[in-house]
């Protein structure tokens, strides 16, 4: 399935370009969490204060610990490209879905890197506040959008156990860090930022 491994190198080349190109802003970034110093913890509420400033430990079975599991989610994909290039023959259960798992893989980049783009222009003027232009009006949160999608192309061509596992866990681990996050900018910016997320979703 020569497709679907080319398809996995797209989705890890534009996963670099992604890391080396873009700087992506967030508030609750885990190095910032685990040095509050870095942190504008006013801006939190008490009930999403508490988590930040618990105890080192605490703080890295809730925040570090998980990120393994979504290391090896990022992980997942090359290994099963290189097991289709060694066994030359795709598992049973993808063969009427590949194209749709294919689909929703460069659907889900195609969007997150319209987020990055989005982040960039807004950065040339002036970027000390939320963003709402352009893919922005449609979804909250984009960049992670486009990650879901494709994941859940990936879930598709490998539905095993780790996969699943991995994935829920990623899907738990940044809904809280969105939920910290949007926390944050609704103290910081009150009713605008209340108008905003009451016209457009968390998501989809």
């Amino acid at each position: 399935m020569l497709v679907i491994i080319l398809t996995i190198l797209l989705f890890y080349v534009s996963l670099i370009l992604e890391l080396f190109l873009y700087d992506i802003p967030s508030v609750v970034a885990t190095k910032k969490i685990l040095n509050l110093e870095l942190l504008e913890i006013n801006y939190f509420s008490r009930h999403i204060a508490k988590y930040l400033t618990m105890p080192m430990p605490q703080k890295l079975i809730l925040f570090v610990l998980p990120i393994a599991f979504v290391y090896l989610l990022h992980a997942l994909p090359l290994l099963y490209a290189l097991k289709l290039l060694l066994t030359k023959t795709p598992t049973t259960y993808i063969t009427n879905l590949w194209p749709i798992a294919i689909a929703l893989v460069i659907l889900g980049r195609l969007v997150s890197h319209l987020y990055l783009l989005q982040i960039q222009k807004s950065k040339k003027t002036s970027f000390n506040h939320f963003v709402v232009d352009g893919i922005f009006k449609y979804s909250r949160n984009p960049g992670l959008l486009g990650l879901y999608i494709s994941f859940s192309g990936f879930l598709i061509l490998q539905p095993h156990t780790i996969f699943i596992i991995c994935y829920l866990i990623y899907l738990i681990h940044m809904h809280f860090k969105i939920i910290m996050e949007e926390d944050y900018l609704s103290n910081k910016y009150g009713k605008k930022y209340a108008i905003y997320k009451q016209n457009t979703k968390r998501y989809l």
